[in-house]
């Protein structure tokens, strides 16, 4: 399953961090806000807006992937 090297590309160190500060911020957002549905329908409103506060990690990470793209696309096999 290794690919070879030429189509093999290096991501930069940022989007690492990138990636994982979304994903701790997306973990942390939807374990709350399921924690809050689970505790009564008075915080289910509460609990809903912690799931849909994932969203923007979601896209802070699609974000920071988009910009570490390559400006050339491998060539089709």
């Amino acid at each position: 399953m290794t690919q070879d090297p030429s189509v093999r590309r290096d991501v930069p160190a940022y989007v690492a961090l990138v990636r994982i500060a979304a994903v701790i911020g997306m973990s942390t957002a939807i374990a709350f806000g399921i924690f809050l549905l689970l505790a009564g329908t008075r915080y289910f409103l509460w609990g809903a807006i912690c799931i849909v506060a994932a969203l923007p990690f979601f896209l802070l990470m699609r974000f920071a992937e988009g910009t570490a793209a390559p400006d050339e696309h491998p060539p089709a096999s």
